[in-house]
């Protein structure tokens, strides 16, 4: 009683399993000799033999014949489903003829013998003995008929038929076995009549797979979301490993003897820790949706899905977090990557900088940038391929030899490299972790991730041109304000020239009045040449060469009126094309700030060497220096400001500009505490021209 109990609950789940079936499978169109209609019909009649089976179980209220001749029945109806795959794949019009027949002679054979066991009770031990020669002679023509269509297939189905092939064959073989013992002992064994109700519900899942990739044409297209075959399809093998953990404990139990009960509790509790930590593993789930994606979806991706929580993830960018860190958890939410950092092309300049990463374990300066030229940005550049490092050590040859530096390869080891690329060029790079259960990319995974980096670099690239209109948008209103200016610098010039024009008259001392008016004069030629910038909206230079040596000693003379006194310190003698007074007051302007953030008892050492191609001017001080955030976001932002009302938070931007104007660059190296050294990186010098012989 107790086996027929558990083959009652085997039964009752193959009838669940047989019923997702036929919802799976339902065919598009309702032709009855088309595969997709005979294979439904089939999962139907196995649902109600299951269902059968499993009144079987509880009540015991069915003779074997009838048992026998239903199994019959279900088995021809695969068969005849058979036929119907088996005239697509070019099987032979005899072999299919001899199908056609075993099911035409079967059914009818079957309802004669169970007419016979029912009118005739003496002669029910020769109806149930011809039922079972009948079951093992169906059993075996569909076991033949299986090998033939497969072998027969042609290629590209042989993939989809094999999991097909798999489900029928497997049903065809349990039941050659079962009738098979029943021909011997005139009776299925309880034992194993129980077995192969699990084992028909495991078959269905073949059965599914097959189906549905032989073609998708046989199947409408009822949409059942991801997330509900994911967790019906996690219910039932959480419910068939519960199944597996009862029946081994009522094994230990009944086997065990005094040991028995103890052993069985140990089993289960056993039993019950393994399966939370499946439950809870997010490995086990990663691996059971990409399962779920690949067997039962024709795509990988539910691509309205990813989309759609795509776009809200970037609309919904939270205050704790960067758009830059948002756009790293954006993609690697649609893989499953555990951690990422981006690179952004600088603004001015051909290298790629590390702006964000995900989480927060270390700062992007730990990252190296990258130049235009290097390697891997040049190849994605060039090709616009996603760079999947696993592929790269294995397959070197399909990346041309890529090189990839050691930072990246250890850092985001077996990771993923998705260009970002607005209007066909590359405007940075995202590097992301490899989740476990990801496995190697096919096509759709580097469509999708080449799509949304597409998407994310226009959203980055509009959200740096937001910020550059707004910049813009401070300068106008910086421009308008000089128009107040102006005309106090007119009555200031008209008052300076009055007074060089009259200092002859009232001199009392010469040499003071000479010196007097010489500064005036100066005074009168500056704010000349500031009102004409004013005025005419732009910068008016007058590049020239100029001795940096001699250039430094002027600007430390005019700081040596406030504390501490900057000392200079020259290795060498150069020079540079730039204007000087505005270079004089780029250098005044970060001397002066040394001087604020540095106490009176400190040290501000200027240097100035030629230990490269190119000058080099360093200011450095041991002030109280910045953190990475404030150089990152804030130190060369125009119109950002510690000073409050004392400083417009231009000087940093300006100096940094002109710079770039001349060719060179400005860096910035600093840390809280730790002092600050700017450097000026000047453009190399011009070589000059070679001189023409006899000249």
């Amino acid at each position: 009683m107790q086996v027929l109990q558990v083959g009652a609950i085997a039964y009752s789940v193959a009838a669940l399993a047989f019923a997702a079936l036929a919802l799976l499978i339902r065919p598009a169109t309702w032709e009855f000799s088309s595969p997709a209609t005979r294979l439904w019909l089939a999962a139907l009649v196995s649902l109600a033999w299951a269902a059968l089976g499993a009144v079987q179980g509880f009540k015991d209220c069915f003779a074997d014949a009838a048992l026998y001749a239903f199994d019959i029945i279900q088995l021809s109806l695969w068969l005849w489903a058979l036929s119907a795959v088996a005239a697509l794949q070019g099987l032979s019009s005899a072999w299919r003829r001899a199908m056609r027949l075993g099911v035409a002679l079967a059914l009818p054979l079957a309802a004669a013998l169970l007419l016979l066991f029912v009118r005739r009770p003496g002669a029910a031990a020769a109806a149930t003995y011809g039922l079972s020669a009948l079951g093992l002679a169906v059993s075996l023509l569909g076991i033949f008929s299986v090998e033939q269509v497969y072998r027969n297939a042609s290629v590209p189905t042989r993939p989809a038929l094999r999991w097909l092939n798999t489900g029928i064959g497997g049903l065809f073989i349990v039941n050659l076995f079962l009738f098979a013992e029943s021909a011997l002992n005139h009776s299925f064994e309880p034992e194993t009549w129980a077995a192969r109700g699990l084992l028909a519900a495991v078959l269905t899942v073949p059965l599914a797979l097959g189906a549905r990739r032989l073609e998708e044409r046989w199947t409408q297209r009822l949409f059942v979301s991801r997330e509900v075959v994911f967790y019906t399809t996690s219910f039932m093998l959480v419910g068939g490993y519960l199944l597996l953990m009862s029946l081994g404990g009522f094994y230990l139990r009944s086997n065990g003897d005094s040991w028995g009960r103890p052993a069985q509790v140990f089993f289960l509790t056993a039993a019950t820790l393994v399966l939370g930590i499946l439950i809870f593993s997010g490995t086990i789930r990663r691996r059971l949706m990409v399962w779920v994606s690949k067997s039962f979806y024709t795509n990988r991706y539910d691509y309205r899905a990813e989309w759609l929580r795509f776009i809200r993830m970037l609309s919904g960018q939270s205050a704790t977090q960067s758009i830059q860190q948002t756009a790293i958890i954006s993609v690697a939410q649609i893989i499953g990557s555990e951690h990422g950092a981006l690179w952004v092309r600088a603004e001015g300049a051909e290298e790629f900088q590390s702006l964000a990463v995900w989480p927060d374990a270390d700062s992007p300066a730990a990252l190296p940038a990258y130049n235009g030229s290097d390697a891997l940005v040049s190849f994605m550049a060039r090709t616009g391929w996603v760079v999947d490092l696993l592929e790269l050590n294995e397959r070197p040859a399909l990346y041309d030899d890529l090189h990839v530096d050691d930072t990246l390869r250890r850092r985001f080891a077996g990771g993923i490299i998705l260009p970002l690329l607005h209007r066909e060029q590359m405007y940075g790079f995202l590097a992301l972790s490899r989740p476990p259960a990801l496995g190697s990319l096919n096509f759709e995974d580097r469509d999708l991730l080449k799509t949304v980096g597409r998407h994310l670099a226009a959203h980055l690239s509009q959200d740096d041109n937001d910020r550059r209109l707004a910049e813009s948008r401070q300068f106008e209103t910086y421009n308008r304000l000089t128009a107040f200016v102006m005309h106090d610098l007119k009555n200031l010039t008209a008052q300076l020239q009055l007074v060089v024009h009259n200092a002859e008259k009232h001199k009392r001392n010469p040499e003071f009045v000479d010196d007097a008016i010489a500064t005036i004069a100066n005074s009168v030629d500056r704010m000349g040449r500031l009102l004409t910038q004013l005025t005419q909206g732009q910068a008016v230079e007058q590049r020239r060469s100029v001795d940096l040596a001699e250039l430094l000693a002027r600007v430390i003379q005019r700081a040596a009126n406030r504390l501490p006194h900057p000392t200079l310190q020259v290795t060498c003698s150069c020079s540079t094309e730039a204007d000087p007074d505005r270079l004089i007051m780029v250098l005044d302007h970060v001397i002066r700030n040394a001087q604020d953030a540095t106490g009176e008892n400190g040290s501000i050492e200027i240097e100035l060497d030629c230990e490269g191609p190119a000058p080099r001017i360093r200011v450095r001080d041991n002030g109280i220096g910045m953190d990475e955030t404030f150089q990152r976001e804030r130190l060369f932002r125009p119109f950002d400001t510690t000073k409050g009302s004392k400083g417009m938070g231009i000087g940093a931007y300006q100096a940094r500009e002109y710079l770039r104007s001349l060719g060179g660059e400005v860096s910035v190296t600093s840390a809280p505490g730790q002092g600050t050294t700017f450097s000026f990186l000047f453009a190399p010098p011009r070589a000059a021209a070679p001189r023409t012989p006899g000249r």
